[in-house]
């Protein structure tokens, strides 16, 4: 499910910034929300537990998915035009790095084709709740999602550690219909 194009897939940071240690990494990730604490495991999110009564403990990813989903309910409660499409682009320009890192090191911060950082472990970073409101004030709602099929590339083709790899495919599928790929 994480890799589903309808799903925004977040995981879990402690509070010193690191990720837990049953976090999976994953380029579908999004974003992260913070969790229980590091130097003491008892700490975690308030909430209500199942016998009606208060606990300081709930953590993890149980924990980081109810969270976004409540930033998300109120990006919708500013804005109830926003599609799921609208969620995934709030959540990417919004999440911030902050101090996460990855104690074990093996996931770096890379900037994307847009300037963006990511990690596969925290996604675009730590949902910002007061900016995903803001910015879901004003936002344009992105044009539904179409599906075009156009040209194939059946040669194999290496792809390398820090190149690019252009490939060039001549299409003309879809044109003058409804759903004619005009940007990505």
């Amino acid at each position: 499910y994480a890799a589903s194009m309808w799903t925004v897939s977040i995981n879990s940071a402690i509070n010193d910034g690191q990720n837990a240690h049953y976090d999976e990494s994953c380029s579908s990730t999004l974003a992260s929300t913070f969790s229980n604490g590091a130097k003491d495991p008892n700490t975690g999110v308030a909430t209500t537990d199942l016998y009606g009564k208060c606990t300081k403990t709930h953590s993890g990813t149980s924990a980081a998915a109810p969270e976004a989903a409540g930033v998300f309910a109120l990006a919708l409660e500013a804005n109830p035009m926003l599609t799921w499409r609208d969620i995934q682009h709030l959540t990417v320009l919004t999440s911030k790095r902050n101090s996460l890192y990855d104690a074990k090191k093996r996931f770096q911060w890379t900037m994307n084709g847009v300037g963006l950082e990511f990690n596969h472990l925290f996604g675009f970073g730590v949902l910002d709740a007061g900016a995903m409101v803001a910015l879901a004030k004003v936002w344009k709602t992105v044009p539904p999602r179409f599906h075009c099929q156009g040209g194939t590339m059946n040669e194999t083709r290496a792809i390398w550690a820090n190149e690019s790899l252009i490939l060039h495919l001549k299409t003309e599928a879809c044109r003058n219909t409804e759903s004619e790929v005009r940007y990505l």
